[in-house]
Protein backbone atom coordinates (compact mmCIF):
# COMPACT_ATOMS: atom_id res chain seq x y z
CA UNK A 1 0.00 0.00 0.00
CA UNK A 2 1.32 3.44 -0.96
CA UNK A 3 2.71 5.41 2.02
CA UNK A 4 1.66 9.08 1.88
CA UNK A 5 2.29 12.13 4.09
CA UNK A 6 1.69 15.87 3.87
CA UNK A 7 3.95 18.66 5.11
CA UNK A 8 1.51 19.24 7.96
CA UNK A 9 1.82 15.61 9.06
CA UNK A 10 5.57 15.99 9.35
CA UNK A 11 5.36 19.25 11.31
CA UNK A 12 2.94 17.61 13.75
CA UNK A 13 5.67 15.06 14.48
CA UNK A 14 8.53 17.55 14.99
CA UNK A 15 11.08 16.86 17.74
CA UNK A 16 14.13 18.74 18.99
CA UNK A 17 17.32 16.69 18.90
CA UNK A 18 20.82 17.57 20.00
CA UNK A 19 23.29 15.54 17.96
CA UNK A 20 25.73 14.07 20.55
CA UNK A 21 28.82 15.39 18.75
CA UNK A 22 27.19 17.98 16.54
CA UNK A 23 24.52 20.64 16.09
CA UNK A 24 21.11 21.34 17.52
CA UNK A 25 18.42 20.19 15.11
CA UNK A 26 14.73 19.52 14.66
CA UNK A 27 13.57 16.25 13.11
CA UNK A 28 10.05 16.05 11.64
CA UNK A 29 8.88 12.48 11.00
CA UNK A 30 7.00 12.14 7.72
CA UNK A 31 6.80 8.40 6.99
CA UNK A 32 7.72 5.66 9.49
CA UNK A 33 9.40 6.03 12.89
CA UNK A 34 13.09 6.92 12.68
CA UNK A 35 15.81 6.36 15.30
CA UNK A 36 15.66 9.97 16.59
CA UNK A 37 11.90 9.79 17.16
CA UNK A 38 12.36 6.52 19.05
CA UNK A 39 14.90 8.17 21.38
CA UNK A 40 12.88 11.32 21.92
CA UNK A 41 9.70 9.37 22.71
CA UNK A 42 11.46 6.86 24.93
CA UNK A 43 10.61 3.90 22.71
CA UNK A 44 12.68 0.69 23.01
CA UNK A 45 15.90 0.57 21.03
CA UNK A 46 15.90 -1.27 17.73
CA UNK A 47 18.81 -3.30 16.40
CA UNK A 48 20.09 -3.17 12.81
CA UNK A 49 18.43 -5.46 10.30
CA UNK A 50 20.32 -7.96 8.17
CA UNK A 51 21.76 -6.33 5.08
CA UNK A 52 20.07 -5.26 2.94
CA UNK A 53 17.23 -4.45 5.35
CA UNK A 54 13.66 -5.37 4.36
CA UNK A 55 11.74 -2.69 2.50
CA UNK A 56 10.48 -0.18 5.09
CA UNK A 57 10.01 3.49 4.14
CA UNK A 58 11.38 5.94 6.70
CA UNK A 59 11.40 9.63 5.76
CA UNK A 60 11.96 12.76 7.81
CA UNK A 61 12.92 16.43 7.54
CA UNK A 62 16.04 17.69 9.32
CA UNK A 63 16.38 21.37 10.23
CA UNK A 64 20.04 21.85 11.10
CA UNK A 65 20.94 24.98 13.07
CA UNK A 66 22.77 27.91 11.46
CA UNK A 67 26.55 28.08 11.76
CA UNK A 68 26.81 24.38 12.53
CA UNK A 69 28.65 21.28 11.35
CA UNK A 70 27.40 17.70 11.23
CA UNK A 71 30.48 15.42 11.35
CA UNK A 72 31.27 12.68 8.84
CA UNK A 73 29.44 9.37 9.32
CA UNK A 74 27.67 6.52 7.55
CA UNK A 75 24.36 4.66 7.81
CA UNK A 76 23.34 1.03 7.49
CA UNK A 77 20.58 1.63 4.92
CA UNK A 78 20.55 3.24 1.50
CA UNK A 79 19.32 6.82 1.53
CA UNK A 80 18.64 9.96 -0.45
CA UNK A 81 18.90 13.45 1.04
CA UNK A 82 17.05 16.32 -0.65
CA UNK A 83 18.28 19.77 0.44
CA UNK A 84 15.33 22.16 0.13
CA UNK A 85 16.28 25.32 2.05
CA UNK A 86 19.33 27.23 3.26
CA UNK A 87 22.93 27.36 2.13
CA UNK A 88 26.05 25.55 3.22
CA UNK A 89 28.32 22.80 1.99
CA UNK A 90 28.36 19.04 1.70
CA UNK A 91 31.94 17.92 2.17
CA UNK A 92 33.82 20.41 0.00
CA UNK A 93 30.91 21.02 -2.41
CA UNK A 94 28.68 24.09 -1.89
CA UNK A 95 24.92 23.76 -1.48
CA UNK A 96 23.27 26.85 -2.95
CA UNK A 97 20.02 25.43 -4.30
CA UNK A 98 17.89 22.31 -4.15
CA UNK A 99 20.31 19.41 -4.18
CA UNK A 100 19.93 15.62 -4.14
CA UNK A 101 22.49 13.36 -2.46
CA UNK A 102 22.50 9.58 -2.65
CA UNK A 103 24.55 7.45 -0.25
CA UNK A 104 24.75 3.68 -0.43
CA UNK A 105 24.61 1.92 2.92
CA UNK A 106 28.00 1.77 4.69
CA UNK A 107 29.32 4.69 2.61
CA UNK A 108 30.88 7.47 4.74
CA UNK A 109 29.93 11.03 3.77
CA UNK A 110 29.69 14.66 5.01
CA UNK A 111 30.45 16.80 6.99
CA UNK A 112 27.35 18.91 6.36
CA UNK A 113 27.89 22.61 7.11
CA UNK A 114 25.10 25.15 7.57
CA UNK A 115 26.14 28.78 7.11
CA UNK A 116 24.37 31.86 8.49
CA UNK A 117 20.87 30.35 8.21
CA UNK A 118 19.49 26.92 9.08
CA UNK A 119 19.69 24.28 6.37
CA UNK A 120 16.78 21.93 5.72
CA UNK A 121 16.98 18.52 4.10
CA UNK A 122 14.78 15.48 3.75
CA UNK A 123 16.29 12.09 4.53
CA UNK A 124 14.57 9.34 2.54
CA UNK A 125 15.33 5.67 3.26
CA UNK A 126 13.84 2.41 2.04
CA UNK A 127 14.94 0.39 5.09
CA UNK A 128 15.54 0.65 8.84
CA UNK A 129 18.68 2.38 10.11
CA UNK A 130 19.59 2.48 13.82
CA UNK A 131 21.37 5.85 13.60
CA UNK A 132 24.54 7.60 12.46
CA UNK A 133 27.81 5.69 12.76
CA UNK A 134 30.38 8.41 13.39
CA UNK A 135 33.76 8.46 11.70
CA UNK A 136 36.50 7.64 12.44
CA UNK A 137 35.29 5.97 15.67
CA UNK A 138 33.04 3.48 13.80
CA UNK A 139 35.41 2.77 10.93
CA UNK A 140 35.69 -0.88 12.00
CA UNK A 141 31.97 -1.35 11.31
CA UNK A 142 32.27 -0.61 7.60
CA UNK A 143 31.54 -3.47 5.28
CA UNK A 144 34.32 -4.92 3.16
CA UNK A 145 35.29 -3.34 -0.13
CA UNK A 146 33.37 -6.17 -1.82
CA UNK A 147 30.52 -3.69 -1.25
CA UNK A 148 32.09 -0.54 -2.79
CA UNK A 149 31.30 2.97 -1.62
CA UNK A 150 28.75 4.79 -3.73
CA UNK A 151 27.42 8.32 -3.38
CA UNK A 152 27.02 11.53 -5.30
CA UNK A 153 25.33 14.93 -5.55
CA UNK A 154 22.87 16.15 -8.17
CA UNK A 155 21.54 19.70 -8.55
CA UNK A 156 17.77 20.07 -9.02
CA UNK A 157 17.01 22.18 -12.13
CA UNK A 158 15.25 25.53 -11.69
CA UNK A 159 11.57 25.20 -10.88
CA UNK A 160 8.75 26.73 -12.91
CA UNK A 161 8.60 30.49 -12.44
CA UNK A 162 11.95 30.77 -10.68
CA UNK A 163 15.02 32.53 -12.06
CA UNK A 164 16.22 30.57 -15.12
CA UNK A 165 13.21 28.26 -14.78
CA UNK A 166 10.54 27.71 -17.43
CA UNK A 167 7.41 29.87 -17.34
CA UNK A 168 5.24 27.85 -19.70
CA UNK A 169 5.48 24.13 -20.45
CA UNK A 170 3.66 22.29 -23.20
CA UNK A 171 2.72 18.98 -21.66
CA UNK A 172 5.34 17.58 -19.30
CA UNK A 173 9.02 18.45 -18.81
CA UNK A 174 11.24 15.64 -17.47
CA UNK A 175 14.79 16.44 -16.29
CA UNK A 176 17.19 13.91 -14.81
CA UNK A 177 18.81 15.00 -11.55
CA UNK A 178 20.66 11.72 -11.03
CA UNK A 179 21.13 9.83 -14.34
CA UNK A 180 19.56 6.38 -14.23
CA UNK A 181 21.87 3.41 -13.88
CA UNK A 182 21.26 -0.25 -14.87
CA UNK A 183 20.31 -1.27 -11.30
CA UNK A 184 17.54 1.37 -11.18
CA UNK A 185 19.27 4.13 -9.23
CA UNK A 186 18.18 7.56 -10.45
CA UNK A 187 16.16 10.71 -9.86
CA UNK A 188 13.94 12.79 -12.13
CA UNK A 189 12.23 16.18 -11.80
CA UNK A 190 8.81 16.33 -13.49
CA UNK A 191 7.26 19.74 -14.18
CA UNK A 192 4.09 21.03 -15.80
CA UNK A 193 2.10 24.25 -15.96
CA UNK A 194 -1.21 22.54 -16.64
CA UNK A 195 -3.27 19.56 -15.49
CA UNK A 196 -1.38 16.59 -16.92
CA UNK A 197 -0.99 13.00 -15.78
CA UNK A 198 2.50 12.03 -14.57
CA UNK A 199 3.67 8.45 -14.38
CA UNK A 200 7.25 7.50 -13.66
CA UNK A 201 9.09 4.20 -14.01
CA UNK A 202 7.60 1.10 -12.43
CA UNK A 203 8.91 0.77 -8.84
CA UNK A 204 10.11 -2.78 -9.54
CA UNK A 205 12.77 -1.35 -11.86
CA UNK A 206 14.52 -0.36 -8.61
CA UNK A 207 14.04 -0.99 -4.89
CA UNK A 208 11.23 1.47 -4.24
CA UNK A 209 10.79 5.17 -4.96
CA UNK A 210 9.82 8.41 -3.24
CA UNK A 211 7.90 11.28 -4.81
CA UNK A 212 8.28 14.75 -3.21
CA UNK A 213 6.22 17.79 -4.27
CA UNK A 214 8.47 20.84 -4.60
CA UNK A 215 6.00 23.37 -6.01
CA UNK A 216 2.33 23.53 -6.96
CA UNK A 217 -0.41 21.00 -6.32
CA UNK A 218 -1.42 17.59 -7.55
CA UNK A 219 -3.14 14.39 -6.55
CA UNK A 220 -1.16 11.21 -5.84
CA UNK A 221 -3.40 8.15 -6.16
CA UNK A 222 -6.28 10.54 -5.34
CA UNK A 223 -4.54 11.98 -2.24
CA UNK A 224 -4.51 15.81 -2.36
CA UNK A 225 -0.85 16.85 -2.34
CA UNK A 226 0.74 20.29 -2.03
CA UNK A 227 4.29 21.54 -1.39
CA UNK A 228 6.40 18.98 0.53
CA UNK A 229 3.79 16.26 0.43
CA UNK A 230 5.42 12.92 -0.33
CA UNK A 231 4.77 9.25 -0.97
CA UNK A 232 6.70 5.99 -1.15
CA UNK A 233 5.92 3.21 -3.62
CA UNK A 234 7.26 -0.28 -2.89
CA UNK A 235 8.68 -2.44 -5.69
CA UNK A 236 5.65 -4.75 -5.61
CA UNK A 237 3.06 -2.07 -6.38
CA UNK A 238 2.33 -0.09 -9.55
CA UNK A 239 3.77 3.34 -10.18
CA UNK A 240 1.64 6.01 -8.49
CA UNK A 241 -0.71 8.01 -10.70
CA UNK A 242 -0.03 11.72 -10.28
CA UNK A 243 -2.34 14.34 -11.78
CA UNK A 244 -1.05 17.91 -11.73
CA UNK A 245 -3.36 20.71 -10.63
CA UNK A 246 -4.73 23.25 -13.10
CA UNK A 247 -1.64 25.47 -12.67
CA UNK A 248 0.84 22.61 -12.75
CA UNK A 249 3.30 21.01 -10.36
CA UNK A 250 7.01 20.41 -9.81
CA UNK A 251 7.59 16.96 -8.31
CA UNK A 252 10.80 15.03 -7.71
CA UNK A 253 11.06 11.24 -7.99
CA UNK A 254 14.03 9.38 -6.48
CA UNK A 255 14.47 5.64 -6.98
CA UNK A 256 16.69 3.26 -5.03
CA UNK A 257 18.91 0.68 -6.76
CA UNK A 258 18.12 -3.01 -6.73
CA UNK A 259 19.99 -5.24 -4.31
Amino acid sequence: MLSFATKEHGLANKNFYKVPNGPDSYVSSCIGINAVERKVKGLPGRAPEAFPPPIEPIAFLVEQAANSRLPGHYHQADQFQVFVSGEGSFGIKPITGMTVHYAMAFTPYAPIHATTSPIEYYTLRNGWDPGAQWMPEKKSGLMSREHPYRHGLGLVPALVGELDGPTKIEGLLEQNVVPFEPDGLGATLYQSTSAVTIKGPQPDTGRGQYWLVLKGQCTINAHAASVRSMCFATPDEPAPTIIAGAEGVSILMVQFPKR
